[in-house]
């Protein structure tokens, strides 16, 4: 998961760079938040909130809503 971010990106670029980076920051707050803890299907958990992301970026969601979801 370590260029995990980097798979979310591309569905990022309607967003201004500036919106990006702080997407990344809370990403990043997140992965560390969560390391080491696991979901039942032994995923890192920080899967989930990428997924979530991932969703919300294909709906073109502001990005104070991807950060809320990266950080749930």
């Amino acid at each position: 998961m370590a260029h995990a971010f980097e798979a979310l990106r591309p569905a990022l670029a309607y967003l201004p760079p500036d919106e990006i980076g702080v997407i990344e920051e809370a990403y990043e707050f997140s992965r560390r938040a969560h390391e080491g803890q696991f979901r039942k299907s032994g995923e890192p958990y920080i899967s989930h909130p990428l997924a979530v992301a991932g969703i919300l970026a294909g709906w073109h969601l502001d990005a104070q809503t991807l950060t809320a979801a990266l950080l749930h």
